[in-house]
């Protein structure tokens, strides 16, 4: 195949779309891989997670990738009892599928994308005696020339 790996230009175009979007007054920073070692004020967060890449061979002029990333939203809200619910969790994802719906990769790339759909919403949650801690992941897939 002799077209670019679009990893780069996928994490490029998800972080432009998302990166520290207001949501319930909280501004939602996006990290690569994992947060930064300082960061001890955000509590509410997503990481550009695993990505996968398939050669598509749907043609015999062109092959095409079928990527993916998957987005983790954690929220942590440290205390005892019961602190924070999963409201938080559900209204940044529903902004970041809202600022997704039409990635665009840098023209630099060279790559373009075909289709994007988003899959596998799901919903984790942690308890522990001083911490609950909220996800949701969701994976967005794309099919690119």
């Amino acid at each position: 195949m002799n077209k670019r790996l679009p990893d780069k230009w996928i994490r490029k175009a998800v972080h432009t779309a998302i990166n520290n979007m207001v949501v319930d007054g909280n501004t939602i920073p996006c990290y690569d891989t994992r947060t930064p070692t300082k960061n001890t004020q955000s509590k509410f967060y997503v990481i550009m997670s695993t990505q996968t890449n398939s050669v598509l061979k749907l043609n015999k002029c062109e092959d095409f990738w079928e990527s993916s990333i998957l987005l983790d939203i954690i929220t942590s809200y440290k205390g005892v009892s019961n602190p924070g619910s999963r409201l938080l969790a559900d209204n940044i994802l529903d902004s970041v599928i809202s600022l997704t719906d039409n990635l665009v990769l840098d023209v630099a790339s060279g790559l373009s994308i075909i289709f994007q759909t988003e899959n596998g919403i799901n919903d984790i949650s942690s308890i522990t005696g001083t911490e609950n801690i909220f996800r949701k992941l969701i994976r967005i897939e794309l099919t690119i020339k």
